[in-house]
């Protein structure tokens, strides 16, 4: 009879080889939890027993954490002399497919709610901010692209507009709404900028033939794309904004969505083949409210309005260009605001309230003792003070050091 294998029993080695992980590896440097951890602020564990008690250390910690985030995206700023364009034209593109109303758990209550707060805030700081630049929206559906506004400079317009076709629905189409844009940009003047902004939730785009085919023509045309992404990275949304010099990026959450948008707020450089060219302005006259006269922009019969200086005809906004004889109307006030891109204010340097050899005193609002925070911030030109409202404030809105300009008027 064939012998009988039995098999030899083996002892089971319970002992981590040195090929497996061990749970020290998973440690951070100091030991105090693991590295996955460290992408979580415990903001419970920094709150120490103050004076004002619990709501009064809840409040500071927020403050500590706001001033931290400012000061990151500031230094992300560039804040050199450079060349920039003060005549911007920039297409909004915005994925309203069926992927933005879905109810995630990255973005509550759902995409979309979050994407029109978010697209409606950068509309008007970018109209503050750059008050010569135009805008339009493109929405991208149902496989199709749909241009909600033309280039113009009225938010409100805008904001209403892209409120009234929210909607998501169907598949995108990213290279419909690239040619779209395309299709406009490219008989705006050359010393302005050319941009889109693509907010794109999906992750999938139903195009008509071949996206770097469009990706070369905007190249060719000089005009800058760039992505947010609200779901992944996808291949062809690097591609687009790296072959036309643009910025990707993908939203973590909801204020990691405004940063992204917030940094296109600043003009980009001018690249280095574009020649400068003058460009002839017209300064109009406003009508009185009881003046009633034909508009050329809405051709109706309204109160009020702005006269072009070289063929008198009335527009209701400001800045324009003026249909009948192509002259660009701005204001004073807008051509002075789009200076400040062009010198724009250094960042202060953070130095601690007891480190000055006097009493602390922010040279802006003149707060000083208690109601001052322990963190004060200087200005590398004037060595001026400032606390953190008011270096924020000089930073995002006022664009000029007090200090500077005192000292530049009394010749010091």
């Amino acid at each position: 009879s064939a012998p009988s294998i039995i098999p030899t029993p083996r002892t089971q080695d319970m002992s981590v080889g040195d090929d497996e992980p061990t749970r020290s590896q998973f440690l951070s440097e100091g030991g105090d939890g693991y590295t996955w951890e460290q992408d979580y602020d415990r903001s419970w564990e920094n709150l120490v027993n103050e004076e004002g008690g619990i709501a009064q250390a809840v409040e500071n910690a927020a403050r500590r954490a706001k001033r931290l985030r400012k000061e990151q995206q500031r230094q992300q700023k560039d804040t050199r002399a450079i060349r920039r364009g003060m005549h911007r034209h920039m297409f909004l593109v915005v994925d309203l497919s069926k992927a933005m109303a879905l109810t995630e758990v990255d973005l509550k209550p759902n995409r979309l709610a979050v994407t029109l707060n978010v697209v409606e805030s950068f509309i008007r700081e970018y109209f503050d901010q750059n008050p010569l630049s135009q805008l339009g929206i493109i929405v991208t559906r149902n496989s199709r692209a749909e241009k909600l506004t033309e280039l113009s400079g009225n938010p409100s317009r805008h904001v209403a507009a892209l409120r009234a076709a929210a909607a998501g629905e169907g598949e995108p189409s990213l290279q419909n709404a690239l040619e779209l844009a395309r299709a406009t940009l490219t008989h705006v003047p050359r010393y302005g900028s050319r941009e889109v902004i693509v907010v794109f939730a999906a992750l999938t785009t139903c195009d008509p033939g071949d996206i770097y085919t469009t990706i070369a023509g905007l190249k060719k045309d000089t005009i800058r794309a760039s992505v947010v992404g609200l779901a992944a990275e996808l291949r062809v949304c690097r591609a687009l904004s790296e072959q036309t010099s643009g910025t990707f990026g993908v939203a973590l959450s909801e204020e990691h969505f405004k940063e992204l948008m917030e940094n296109h707020i600043q003009p980009p450089p001018t690249p280095a083949k574009m020649e400068a060219s003058l460009v002839a302005m017209g300064f109009p006259s406003q009508l009185g409210a009881q003046v009633y006269a034909m508009c050329v922009c809405h051709k109706q019969l309204r109160y009020g309005g702005y006269t072009c200086p070289r063929c008198s005809s009335k527009f209701c906004e400001l800045p324009t260009d003026c249909r009948v004889c192509g002259l660009t109307l701005v204001s004073s006030p807008h051509l002075a605001r789009s200076y400040h891109h062009l010198f724009p204010v250094p960042n202060f340097e953070e130095i601690e309230a007891n480190m000055t050899p006097d009493q602390p005193q922010c040279y802006a609002c003149l707060a000083s003792g208690a109601s001052l925070s322990s963190l004060l911030f200087a200005c590398p030109r004037c060595h001026k003070h400032f606390c953190f409202e008011c270096d924020t404030y000089i930073h995002e809105s006022l664009h000029v050091c007090p200090g500077c300009e005192n000292q530049g008027a009394s010749g010091t």
